[in-house]
């Protein structure tokens, strides 16, 4: 059974996995409390989803993973709007009936008011309104029974690298505990992340939040953009309505954000019958990224990693995804040896997702109504900056916003499989001439490695395998092929026989294979 260092200070259940131990007495209830001083293959430092999601998928691996988290659950949490995408995590962690619990709301429909002034009904899909602090702790729960070693509550307090290993210290209620592990994920949160490791990637905002009864507001989630900001409101499973409110530093002060939040309501439509509000609060909402996310070993996750603009939603979504990018490159260092390939994947990997987000946030406010005669929002219709970098990452995620090009869509064409071989078989081949290869690191078994792969304009990234076969030798072989049929029957000869027309076919609807 994984050790639980619980609230008390006393352990349920305890596992011995070292003869080296330290004896602890607990003032409270008079009992010993054993700890073990193992040194773990990975020490995660906490508990929200990107922490508890890198250590299912290493427990799933077979990795010796502890969790250090100073907070005792269920804790408060915000940010209980999950994106359609969180379905496919749960799922690969074993977890996807943790989102049939009675705190999860689904299906809920959407009124939106963005680049008109009239509201619209949309579908939301498959996101999910949840409670994120009883979620979080089922996530953790789980974590727990496949064999997590858990320290809760116990405060991070510094940490050293010898070369080989991080020692971490660490203070719970049973006093100073030092655990050692090869990697340190920090996923703390924006605790875990100082202002001078910020990499600014939008201007800031206040997020003003609280609670009216779900009566007064309509069975649905609600997104409008207002001159001096954006609202957001959902049901949520307690029978209370949650409305968000985003705007500039320079509308709100202390003494007067009651009055401001309720300025921004009574400019909506979709908010102004909201009533009475209960626990109004307030924080500051940064969006950054860490200037060095990896370094000797240890590698931020979550928000310790990459704070996102609020307006997409899909905050847990891609904190869970680069846990997984992680997982996926401590994996590779532990299987190959291949530490320089690994980093360079999980950068930029990273570099990539926050480029992608930044441009996206950007063209979602500047097709907001007011986007055109009011300062929040043009001040967010643009990228903040370019040729900014501060750290040899930060420059990665400039080249990516540099180097991007938006596909060039090929024409549509409207295939019946049959009539199109019929006329392309005997027809004389050639490869595009805008086609290109290039190095780029793939996912193979869980791990990383550098492949050969083409690139075209019609593609929005290069290709290195075409179904689950490796490209470049089914390149090679169009190449030397004379006609379409000559080509299909090659490739029958590597890939199942039903498959060689769709993958002949793909590439000549991307135009990659042309006739001549």
């Amino acid at each position: 059974m994984p050790a639980t260092i619980s609230a008390d200070g006393c352990t349920t259940p305890y596992r011995h996995t070292k003869e080296s131990t330290v004896w602890h007495h607990n003032g409270t209830s008079n009992c010993l409390l054993f700890i073990s001083m193992d040194t773990y293959d990975i020490l995660i430092v906490g508990a929200g989803p990107a922490g508890t999601c890198a250590a299912l998928r290493l427990l799933s691996l077979g990795y010796r993973v502890a969790m250090a988290e100073r907070e005792p659950f269920p804790r408060p949490q915000i940010g209980e709007s999950l994106s359609p995408g969180i379905r496919n995590i749960f799922d690969y962690l074993g977890a996807a009936a943790l989102l049939q619990e009675d705190y999860c709301l689904h299906q809920l429909p959407a009124q939106v008011i963005w680049q008109t002034q009239h509201a619209e009904m949309q579908p939301r899909g498959h996101g999910v309104m949840t409670d994120r602090s009883r979620l979080d702790k089922a996530l953790l729960d789980l974590a727990v029974a496949n064999g997590l070693v858990l320290y809760q509550p116990a405060k991070y307090e510094h940490s050293s690298y010898d070369g080989t290993h991080w020692q971490v210290h660490v203070r719970s209620t049973a006093g100073a505990l030092t655990l050692s592990a090869t990697f340190l994920l920090d996923a703390r949160g924006r605790k875990g992340i100082r202002q001078h490791q910020r990499w600014q990637t939008a201007p800031p905002m206040v997020g003003v939040w609280g609670y009216t009864s779900a009566d007064n507001m309509p069975g649905a989630t609600c997104v409008e953009a207002v001159p001096d900001g954006w609202l957001w409101g959902s049901p949520l499973y307690d029978g209370r309505y949650r409305i968000l409110a985003f705007t500039d530093h320079q509308f709100v002060r202390q003494p007067s954000i009651l009055s401001h939040f309720h300025q921004l309501l009574h400019a909506s439509q979709l908010f102004r019958p909201a009533g009475q509000f209960s626990s109004l609060q307030s924080c500051n909402v940064f969006s950054y990224v860490h200037r060095e996310p990896w370094h000797h070993n240890r590698i931020q996750l979550g928000e310790a990693a990459f704070a996102i603009d609020p307006l997409s939603s899909t905050g847990v979504e891609k904190a869970m995804r680069m846990s997984l990018q992680a997982v996926i490159a401590i994996h590779t260092i532990f299987q190959k040896n291949t530490p320089a390939i690994a980093q360079e994947f999980f950068e930029s990997r990273l570099a990539a997702s926050v480029a992608s987000h930044m441009r996206w946030t950007s063209q979602y406010y500047a097709d907001a109504w007011p986007a055109n005669t009011h300062p929040f929002w043009k001040t967010r219709a643009v990228l903040p900056f370019s040729g900014q970098a501060v750290s040899p990452f930060t420059a990665k995620v400039e080249h990516s916003l540099a180097t991007y090009h938006p596909p060039v869509s090929s024409p549509h064409k409207k295939i019946n499989i049959q009539d199109t071989l019929q006329q392309l078989w005997h027809k004389k081949l050639c490869l595009s001439p805008a086609l290109s290869f290039k190095q780029t690191l793939c996912v193979v078994n869980d791990c990383v490695e550098k492949k050969t792969a083409i690139y075209h304009p019609n593609l929005e990234q290069e290709m290195a395998f075409l179904g689950n076969h490796d490209i470049l030798p089914l390149i090679q072989i169009a190449q030397q092929s004379d006609t379409f049929g000559q080509l299909i029957l090659s490739w029958k000869q590597l890939v199942p026989a039903d498959m060689a027309v769709p993958m002949v076919l793909q590439l000549w609807d991307k135009q990659l294979l042309c006739e001549r």
